[in-house]
């Protein structure tokens, strides 16, 4: 029997939902690491980059370049990373959970890096894959990917810290192709701040975020990957640096948000010639 547009509409939404509710029932709470973990099994560094570029509209140029060389650098500092291009909604979902399953929960450090469209919706912030509907409003919580969950799962591990960097667009409005953003009155909003996850953003609310059309990455990634092996230089300091680089050589144009909830001892992506990051200016 065939089913019409509404029909594989919700019967795509019923099938991912069970494989969300799935992985997150049982793998997330589960499977996740107890306090009493040996440090011995938790992998030190890992990470999550993915760049989607080759959206039916609004096709970007850089992020795979982005998210390839920001691969290619955090693998230099140390990191096991995974990294994918051009994810549909079902790899999206797949290889996030995975991550989390997998790798994030047995870790001390996890970052995800994201570049591409995003956008927030009635509330709750979606990043968008190659095969997402954007022509009607309705269907965006079931044609991408809920970036609130990957949030709300990484802040709720017993140990560690994480790292969510998004190259996104946060506008109400961006020219096709322009900038990564969608044609639409939504923009990513700002997460709450967490306890041991800091939420980096390529450029604040209601702003747009420049996709290097001259260059081979964004401005903001390519700050980034330049301020990373920077030895010492935790990530705190790094992302205010980063903010002031990208506003000057945006013109004023762009300025880089973070929100802070990491708490303990500094992180840094590459350690000081003492082993570790310096704990005074």
């Amino acid at each position: 029997m065939k089913l019409n547009r509404p029909g594989l509409l919700l019967a795509r939404s019923l099938a991912l939902i069970v494989l969300m509710l799935g992985v997150t029932s049982h793998c997330f709470a589960a499977k996740k690491p107890t306090a009493t973990s040996p440090i011995s099994e938790l992998k030190e560094r890992v990470a999550l980059v993915i760049g989607n570029s080759r959206y039916p509209t609004g096709l970007l140029k850089n992020p795979e370049n982005d998210a390839l060389t920001v691969a290619k650098t955090l693998s230099g500092l140390g990191f096991e990373v995974d990294y994918y291009a051009n994810l549909d909604q079902q790899g999206m979902v797949e290889h996030i959970f995975n991550f989390y399953h997998h790798k994030a929960a047995k870790s001390a450090l996890r970052l995800v890096y994201y570049a591409g469209h995003g956008l927030q919706f009635e509330g709750s912030n979606y990043l968008i894959p190659v095969d997402a509907n954007l022509a009607v409003t309705s269907e965006i919580p079931q044609t991408s990917f809920l970036l609130d969950e990957l949030r709300r799962s990484l802040d709720g591990l017993p140990q560690g810290a994480s790292i969510i960097i998004l190259d996104t667009c946060r506008v109400t409005l961006c020219p096709v192709g322009k900038c990564r953003g969608v044609m639409s009155s939504l923009g990513l909003t700002e997460e709450r701040k967490s306890s041991g996850t800091l939420i980096a953003y390529a450029t604040g609310p209601g702003r747009p975020a420049s996709d290097g059309k001259e260059s081979e990455h964004s401005l903001y990634t390519q700050m980034l990957i330049e301020l990373m092996p920077i030895p010492g230089l935790p990530v705190e300091k790094l992302f205010r640096k980063l903010t002031e680089e990208v506003f000057h050589r945006s013109g004023g144009l762009q300025k880089p948000e973070f929100v802070d909830g990491l708490m303990g001892a500094e992180i840094c992506f590459k350690t000081g010639p003492l082993g570790q990051c310096p704990t005074t200016e």
